[in-house]
C-alpha cells in the first residue's frame, strides 16, 4: 500500500519568499504578520500583503498558515484576538500559536478557526499532545528533539495531526524554554527576537581550569537536513514536514522547496528506488549550510549535531590557497569547482573574523589579465584583504549563477504544474451558449452568453474550432484536461464571443476558489468588544487548600468570587516563601531559614563524585528513602512539600512520573511542581495537587487563569515580566515569582560536556562526574552548567537574580508567594542564609509595611534584578 504523501510545508518572510515557495511545489506555506510573530526581524507581512498573499495561494491550491506564536503581555492580548478574527475572515487555513490564554480566547470567541501548537509551546510527549487535543489544537508542531520512535508513539496514542522539521536551522535548547537572549540582552525568544547567542563564542572550563576544545562555537548546531532519511518520516505517517527559514532570500527557500518537493513525490512513487542525488544534496549545501545534521529522528547525535568551527553559513569547497600575493594583496586559488564573478567566497583560517560572513568576488585574474570565469583546475588570483595560510581551503558561499536561476525561474509563473479543469459546452442554433467549468476540487461554474448561435450563412463554425478557442486558457492557472462540446450542424459564432465567453468563466472560477475559504465575521466576538474583555475575574481560593497550605499561620478570610473583591480580601493573610531545593542538606538549610514550602527535586541533577563516594551509588535518583525524611522533616517543621517533576519528559519516561505521583499519595507531600502540558494534564487527571511552573510562559492574566481553572493551586509567572506587568496577573489569583537564584536559561537534548569529552565512538564517559562546568562568554561571564540523569544540558545565568530590596513592591503587586530558586547552590549554609534574608524580609513587611534591614550586599556580589525593571522586546 502507498503511504499518504505528507504535505510539504514551506517558510517565507517576504512575499518574493512566499511566491517562490508556491511556485516551487510547497503544498502550503507559513508566514508572519508584522506583530506577534516569532521571527520579528523578517520582514513579514502587512495587512494587505497578507490577503494577497492567502488569495493567490488558494487561487493555486495552496494553504497558509499565519504565525501569532509569541507570548503576549497584557496589553497585547486584546489586538491579538482582534488580528485573529481579521485573518479568519480573509480565509487563513490555520494560526500557528503559542500563548495559552490567546489559545483559550480564540476558542471561546473564534471557535472555527484551526489551530496549530507551535514548537513553541514545548510539546513533546503525549499527554501533552493530548492536552493541546481538548483545547481545540487540530495540528501539534513537536519539539525537535523528538525521535521517530517518540513521534510514531505520540502519533499512535493521540491520532493528533503531527508537523515537524525537516530541514534548516536548529535550536540548541527545546523551544519556548531559552531566556539566553532574553537574558543577557532583553531580546526574547519567545517574543520573537532572539538574538542567537548560541552563535557566539564560548570557552568551556572544569574546576576554573579551562578545556581545550575543537572550535569556540560551542552552542552552535548544525542545520538538519532529512533527506537520507526522509522515506521513514513519510512511512511514520507525519502530515506535514516542515522547513526553517522565514529569515532565508527567496532563492534558498525556492531551491529547498523545489527539492523537497521533487524527493517527497520521487519516494511516493516507487519507495524501493528513492535515491537523493549528488546533484540535488550539492545544491542544498550550496544553499546554506552549517554543516549538515539528521537531528534526533534516527539516534542521538551527540557531537555529530555540533557546528563548533563555524556558526555561519560554509557553502562548498572550491579550492585551496596555494600563496598569497602581498603587494597586490591577492590570494592564490587552485579551483576544484568553477568560480565566477559575483559568487561568494569564505577561506578557511583566513586572518579575518569569521563573523565576515565572506567576500563578493567583483575581480578575478588568471595569467596575464582578469577573468570572468575560471573551471576546474585552474588557479586564479583573487583580490583579499587579509592573509591565509597556504593549504587553507576556500568555500564558496554564494552560487550566483543558481540563485539567478532559481529567481529567474520563481518569478516566470511557469514553474507550478496547471490545475486541470473540465470544459462543457452545449451550442445550438437560435439559443444562448452554456458553459460550464469545472476543476477536480469540485468547484464548478456556469455561464450562458447573451449571444444568441446564428445559422451559418458561409463558413459553418466547426466543433473543432471551438473545442480549440474554449481551451486556450493562456496566461492563466488553468488547462483544459477534458472537453466536452456538443455542436448542432452549421451554427455560426464569432471567434469573440467565445473568448469572452470562456475569459468569463476562468475569472469567476477563480474568484470561486479564492472566496470559498473566506469566512463571515462572527457575532460572539462583539461581546468581547463590548465589556467582556475586561472582566477576567480573580480565580477564587479554595478555603481547604489554603487552610492546607497554612498550617502554623492564620486562616485566610472567605474568599468571594467577585471580581470587585480586593487583593487583601482574596489573598492569604500571610505571603509563603518557597525554597526549591535538590538535596535533603538544601532542605534542612531552607526550613531552618524559615520557608513555608519545599520544592524537593532530589535526584534531577548529577553532581560530581566527591572524595569518598562509591560511584555506583551517585545515581540514586532521590530513593524511597530520600523522599521519605524529605517529607518526615518538612511535616515535622510544619510546612509544605511539594515534589519537583521534571521539564521535560518523553513518552518512555513518563513512568517515572508516575512513581512521582505514587510517592506524593504513599507520603502524604502535599503535591508536585510541573513544568510541560503533559505533567499538568496527568497529575489532573489522577488528581494530584499541583502548582505550575514558570516554564509553562505564563505571561498574561488569561494564561493564569487558565491554568488556575485547570486545576492548579497557583502558578508561578514568567520571570520575563516587569515588576508593573506582573501586577495585572497576581491581583487575579495566587501567583508566585522568582525572586533568588540562577535562573536557568536553557536545557538542551545536546550534552556540551559529554560530546565534547566523550570518546573517539561518541560514547559518553560521564566527564559530569569530574567537576562543576561553567562556560564563559567572550565578555568573561561565567554561566554554570548542570546535567541531569537524562543525560540532558542546563545553561544557568551568569549572575544570581537578587529582590531582597524590593519585597514590598513585589507584594503590593498581590503576589502570593516569594520563591527562592537555589539550582547550583551546593552549599546548605548559604541556602539557610538566603531562606532566612527572605524570611526577615517577608516579615518585616508584613508587620511594618515598609522594607527591612536586608539586602543583596549582605548574600554577596554579582546579582542582577532580570527583567523585574527592564523587561524584554
Amino acid at each position: 500500500m502507498k503511504p499518504e504523501k505528507p504535505e510539504l510545508l514551506a517558510p517565507a518572510g517576504s512575499m518574493e519568499a512566499f511566491i517562490a515557495a508556491v511556485e516551487n511545489g510547497a503544498d502550503a506555506v507559513y508566514l508572519g504578520a508584522r506583530a506577534f510573530s516569532a521571527r520579528g526581524y523578517a520582514s513579514n507581512f502587512s495587512e494587505k500583503e497578507l490577503e494577497e498573499a492567502i488569495d493567490y495561494a488558494h487561487l493555486r491550491g495552496v494553504k497558509v498558515y499565519v504565525t501569532v506564536n509569541t507570548l503576549l503581555k497584557e496589553e497585547e492580548v486584546e489586538n491579538a484576538l482582534k488580528l485573529l478574527s481579521w485573518l479568519r475572515e480573509i480565509g487563513t487555513d490555520a494560526i500557528i500559536i503559542q500563548d495559552l490564554g490567546l489559545i483559550s480566547l480564540s476558542r471561546q470567541y473564534l471557535p472555527d478557526l484551526p489551530l496549530h501548537a507551535s514548537t513553541q509551546m514545548t510539546l513533546h510527549n503525549s499527554e501533552g499532545a493530548e492536552f493541546a487535543k481538548k483545547m481545540g489544537i487540530e495540528r501539534v508542531v513537536l519539539s525537535r528533539e523528538c525521535s521517530l520512535e517518540e513521534i510514531k508513539m505520540i502519533k499512535e496514542k493521540t491520532g493528533t495531526e503531527i508537523e515537524v522539521f525537516i530541514h534548516g536551522a536548529l535550536c540548541i535548547s527545546y523551544s519556548g524554554q531559552c531566556l539566553l537572549s532574553s537574558l543577557i540582552g532583553g531580546r526574547s525568544g519567545n517574543r520573537g527576537f532572539c538574538a542567537q547567542p548560541c552563535r557566539k563564542k564560548y570557552r568551556l572550563y572544569c574546576e576554573g581550569k579551562q578545556i581545550k576544545t575543537t572550535g569556540s562555537y560551542l552552542l552552535s548546531p548544525k542545520d538538519l537536513n532529512t533527506t537520507s532519511g526522509l522515506g521513514a518520516l513519510i512511512e511514520a505517517g507525519i502530515e506535514s514536514f516542515k522547513i526553517e527559514g522565514r529569515m532565508k532570500r527567496p532563492e534558498y527557500v525556492a531551491g529547498v522547496v523545489r527539492i523537497y518537493r521533487r524527493l517527497i513525490d520521487r519516494y511516493i512513487a516507487n519507495p524501493a528506488e528513492y535515491y537523493v542525488s549528488e546533484e540535488e544534496q550539492e545544491i542544498l549545501t550550496q544553499l546554506f549550510n552549517r554543516g549538515f545534521t539528521q537531528g534526533y529522528f534516527f539516534e542521538k547525535p551527540r557531537q555529530e549535531l555540533m557546528s563548533r568551527e563555524n556558526p555561519h553559513n560554509r557553502g562548498v569547497p572550491m579550492g585551496t590557497v596555494t600563496g598569497y600575493d602581498r603587494r597586490l594583496n591577492r590570494i592564490r586559488v587552485k579551483l576544484s569547482r568553477h568560480l565566477r564573478l559575483g559568487d561568494g567566497i569564505m577561506v578557511e583560517n583566513a586572518e579575518t573574523r569569521p563573523e565576515d560572513k565572506g567576500k563578493i568576488i567583483s575581480s578575478m585574474y588568471a595569467g596575464k589579465g582578469p577573468v570572468y570565469s575560471a573551471g576546474v583546475g585552474d588557479t586564479v588570483e583573487i583580490p583579499f584583504d587579509s592573509r591565509a595560510p597556504s593549504g587553507s581551503t576556500v568555500y564558496r558561499t554564494h552560487d550566483k549563477m543558481l540563485m539567478d536561476s532559481l529567481k529567474k525561474e520563481s518569478e516566470s509563473g511557469s514553474l507550478r504544474p496547471k490545475i486541470p479543469v473540465s470544459i462543457t459546452a452545449a451550442v445550438a442554433s437560435g439559443k444562448t451558449i452554456r458553459l460550464e467549468v469545472k476543476d477536480r476540487d469540485s468547484n464548478a461554474v456556469t455561464i450562458e452568453s447573451e449571444y444568441l448561435v446564428e445559422n451559418a450563412k458561409k463558413q459553418p463554425t466547426s466543433k473543432a474550432r471551438i473545442e480549440k478557442q474554449l481551451s486556450k486558457l493562456g496566461n492563466t492557472i488553468f488547462e483544459a484536461a477534458e472537453l466536452h462540446v456538443t455542436v448542432e450542424e452549421d451554427i455560426f459564432i464569432p471567434v469573440g464571443q467565445l473568448n469572452e465567453l470562456r475569459t468569463k468563466a476562468i475569472e469567476q472560477l477563480e474568484n470561486l476558489r479564492i472566496s470559498r475559504w473566506k469566512r463571515k465575521p462572527l457575532d460572539t466576538l462583539q461581546s468581547y468588544e463590548s465589556g467582556e474583555k475586561g472582566s477576567v475575574d480573580r480565580v477564587p481560593v479554595d478555603r481547604a487548600q489554603v487552610e492546607n497550605e497554612s498550617t502554623t499561620r492564620e486562616s485566610v478570610e472567605k474568599v468571594g468570587q467577585e471580581a470587585e473583591k480586593t487583593v487583601q480580601e482574596c489573598l492569604p493573610i500571610h505571603p509563603m516563601l518557597s525554597v526549591s531545593v535538590y538535596s535533603l542538606e538544601g532542605l534542612e538549610g531552607a526550613l531552618a531559614g524559615g520557608a513555608d514550602r519545599i520544592y524537593f527535586g532530589e535526584g534531577l541533577f548529577r553532581r560530581p563524585v566527591t572524595t569518598g563516594q562509591e560511584k555506583g551509588s551517585e545515581k540514586g535518583k532521590g530513593s524511597g528513602a530520600v523522599f521519605e525524611k524529605a517529607v518526615s522533616e518538612t511535616q515535622k517543621a510544619g510546612k509544605n512539600i511539594y515534589f519537583i517533576t521534571p521539564k521535560l519528559v518523553k513518552d518512555p519516561r513518563m513512568e517515572s512520573i508516575e512513581k512521582i505521583f505514587s510517592r506524593v499519595r504513599e507520603l502524604g507531600a502535599n503535591g508536585v511542581l510541573v513544568s510541560n502540558l503533559g505533567t499538568l494534564g496527568l497529575a489532573k487527571a489522577e488528581k494530584i495537587p499541583f502548582i505550575a511552573d514558570s516554564p509553562l510562559n505564563i505571561f498574561n492574566s488569561r494564561t493564569f487563569a487558565f491554568i488556575l481553572q485547570e486545576g492548579a493551586q497557583m502558578a508561578v509567572i514568567s520571570p520575563e515580566l516587569t515588576l508593573e506587568e506582573l501586577k495585572s496577573i497576581a491581583s487575579r489569583g495566587p501567583a508566585e515569582c522568582i525572586v533568588y537564584g540562577r535562573l536557568e536559561l536553557m536545557e538542551s537534548e545536546h550534552c556540551l560536556t559529554g560530546g565534547l569529552l566523550g570518546n573517539n565512538k561518541g560514547q559518553c564517559s560521564a566527564p559530569c562526574r569530574s567537576g562543576k562546568f561553567t562556560l564563559v562568554d567572550e565578555k568573561n561571564y561565567e554561566f554554570p552548567l548542570l546535567m541531569d540523569y537524562e543525560c540532558r544540558m542546563h545553561l544557568l545565568n551568569s549572575r544570581s537574580l537578587c529582590m531582597l530590596e524590593y519585597v514590598p513592591e513585589i507584594l503590593e503587586n498581590g503576589v502570593s508567594s516569594l520563591r527562592v530558586e537555589t539550582l547550583g547552590m551546593d552549599n546548605p549554609d548559604e541556602i539557610q542564609k538566603v531562606t532566612r534574608a527572605y524570611r526577615k524580609a517577608i516579615d518585616t513587611y508584613l508587620e511594618t509595611g515598609k522594607q527591612g534591614p536586608e539586602n543583596c550586599e549582605k548574600l554577596g556580589k554579582g546579582f542582577t534584578t532580570g527583567h523585574y525593571f527592564r523587561g524584554v522586546q
